[in-house]
């Protein structure tokens, strides 16, 4: 009914069938038809139809004043929402970890916000693995794939991860294998408390069960271990300048540890605007631009 009424409309504003008719481009028979419809749904005659062109009922013209200018702002609505969605511009409220936003994308949101100046980035940044609809965000970036169907996840990229200690730290303290692992100050990033070593057709599994410090800020403990206070286990994200500069060296670097895979996630039924695919790709771009991402996609 709402569409044979937005043609109802039209037909009123154009003045004839056939021009109505060209500017929807709908056959003036199927105006006809759909009219008729519409009167006979509301059991009323709408409007006269003669050589002089057209003439409203008195029924016709209190439903045309009544409804066309509902018709008009729902259509303005449409529009609106459409073109929110289609064009890059708008917000775009995004959850992320506070230790991946901060340091190895930091050069990203600049990038991002000088190349589309019509964004506004809101980002609300914790550890914690809040709901996308709790808190009413367009998209959330994960370390670890979610088991959650309700949602789509794109993997952007990996992070390498590894043990450090500054060379004053390693100088005191004899670390070979694995096992020396265990009688280690260690400066704990929570939750990374748990890893996997691999060498060749070896593994070994390592919890840090004590510590000097357990925080869940992973700066501080790169900070601290700078200072020789112990190792800490990390990404490589949070430690590359320190170990390019030497401040901190690699523990057991022959060994492999785990990666950690980064993940854009949104939900499965939302029609995805514009502007937040255009944020998905930018990002994937930039992880595969890093010399910190362990894979390509």
């Amino acid at each position: 009914m709402l569409d044979d009424l937005s043609l109802f409309i039209a037909i009123v504003g154009a003045g004839s069938f056939n021009r109505a008719a060209q500017q929807q481009n709908v056959p003036a028979a199927t105006l006809t038809r759909r009219l008729q419809k519409l009167e006979e749904s509301l059991g009323c005659k709408l409007l006269h139809r003669n050589s002089r062109g057209l003439k409203l009922t008195q029924e016709g013209q209190r439903y045309y004043d009544r409804c066309q200018p509902l018709v008009r702002a729902l259509l303005q609505n449409t529009h609106e929402i459409k073109e929110e969605t289609t064009q890059v511009k708008g917000q775009i409220k995004i959850l992320a970890p506070m230790n991946l936003a901060i340091f190895p994308l930091k050069q990203f949101w600049n990038t991002f916000l000088q190349r589309y100046p019509e964004i506004e980035l809101e980002l609300q940044l914790d550890n914690a693995l809040d709901d996308l609809m709790v808190r009413g965000a367009d998209l959330a970036l994960r370390v670890g794939k979610m088991a959650n169907s309700a949602y789509i996840q794109k993997r952007l990229g990996s992070i390498q991860t590894c043990i450090v200690a500054s060379p004053d730290y390693l100088d005191r303290h004899l670390i070979q294998t694995p096992q020396d692992l265990d009688q280690q100050d260690w400066l704990l990033a929570s939750p990374l408390e748990q890893l996997e070593l691999r060498q060749h057709q070896h593994s070994h599994t390592f919890k840090i069960q004590s510590y000097r410090l357990k925080v869940n800020e992973i700066s501080l403990c790169v900070n601290l271990a700078e200072q020789g206070l112990g190792l800490s286990y990390v990404p490589l994200t949070q430690c590359e300048d320190a170990l390019n500069s030497g401040r901190l060296k690699r523990v057991l670097p022959d060994w492999q540890l785990p990666i950690r895979d980064v993940y854009a996630v949104w939900q499965a039924q939302k029609v995805m605007p514009a502007r937040v695919r255009v944020f998905i790709e930018e990002l994937a771009e930039f992880f595969q631009q890093q010399t910190w991402n362990d894979t390509n996609l």
